[in-house]
């Protein structure tokens, strides 16, 4: 298992755009993936799991990756996050 301590960069937070972009990056990996905000954590299954989170923008979350291909997951995650998921500014 592994943990990282990621900002979300973009202003909006994870809305459904950005959501939807990482439901299909953790749905190519094996690994079970937690997302940690204050007190909620959910596994992302899907997007209602997601937005139920209520990510806001410029915010700390946790993310946590368990099982075989758990390094590809955080890697390519945490790529997302550091792009805003693609949405300027």
């Amino acid at each position: 298992m592994i943990r990282e301590n990621i900002r979300v960069v973009n202003s909006t937070g994870l809305h459904a755009r950005p959501a939807t972009t990482l439901v299909k990056a953790v749905k190519k990996y094996e690994s079970s993936v937690t997302l940690v905000n204050g007190e909620k954590r959910v596994v992302i299954k899907g997007l209602m799991s997601v937005l139920g989170a209520g990510v806001k923008g410029h915010s700390n979350i946790e993310i946590i990756c368990e099982g075989v291909d758990e390094q590809d997951a955080m890697s390519e995650l945490k790529g997302l996050f550091a792009s805003g998921f693609g949405e300027k500014e």
